[in-house]
C-alpha cells in the first residue's frame, strides 16, 4: 500500500512542500524542519511515504542516539492524504523493518491533544508511559510481543 524512499535532491522540494490541516500544525515540526535536523543524526531514517507513485506523507524514525532503542521521531500524512490508512500502514512498514533489525521496542512521543495520533497508536498496540518533560505523551511497541509473520495486520 505504501513505499518508503529516502530524501533525495530529486524529491526534497516535494517533501517540504506536504502540508498538514490548520488545526495540526503545532502537533508535528514542519518537513524542512525535520529534513534539516535529520542530516546531523547518521542513524536517523528520513523518508518520503508514497502510495500509487505519489508522495503523500514523511516519516522520520531511527536509533535514539541516547538509549539506542529504536524510535519514531517524526509522522505525518498530507492533508489530501488523511483518512485513508496511510499512517497505520507507515507504522506496520517500519515495524516490519525493525523486526528485521531485531529491535525489542519502538518507542515515540505525541502531543495529548492530538487524538488521531493518540488512536491510531493505541489500536497498533502502543502503551501509553506518561508525560515527558517537554509535556508530550509517550508511547512504546513490545516488538518482541508483534507476530512475525503478518505484524499487526
Amino acid at each position: 500500500m505504501v513505499k518508503l524512499k529516502p530524501i533525495t535532491a530529486d524529491n526534497f522540494q516535494a517533501a517540504i512542500a506536504l502540508e498538514l490541516q490548520p488545526n495540526q500544525q503545532s502537533f508535528v515540526p514542519s518537513n524542512l524542519y525535520s529534513i534539516t535536523e535529520a542530516q546531523f543524526y547518521p542513524e536517523a531514517c528520513s523518508r518520503a511515504i508514497y502510495a500509487k507513485g505519489q508522495m503523500i506523507g514523511y516519516v522520520l524514525y531511527g536509533k535514539d542516539s541516547e538509549t539506542g532503542n529504536w524510535r519514531l521521531f517524526r509522522l505525518m500524512i498530507d492533508k489530501v492524504h488523511q483518512g485513508n490508512g496511510y499512517g497505520k500502514a507507515t507504522l506496520q512498514l517500519i515495524i516490519r523493518e525493525l523486526l528485521t533489525h531485531k529491535a525489542k521496542e519502538l518507542s515515540l512521543c505525541y502531543q495529548p491533544d492530538n487524538v488521531v495520533a493518540k488512536t491510531l497508536y493505541a489500536k497498533l498496540g502502543f502503551a501509553e508511559q506518561g508525560l515527558d518533560a517537554k509535556g508530550r505523551m509517550t508511547a512504546k511497541l513490545n516488538l518482541e510481543d508483534v507476530p512475525k509473520e503478518h505484524p499487526l495486520d
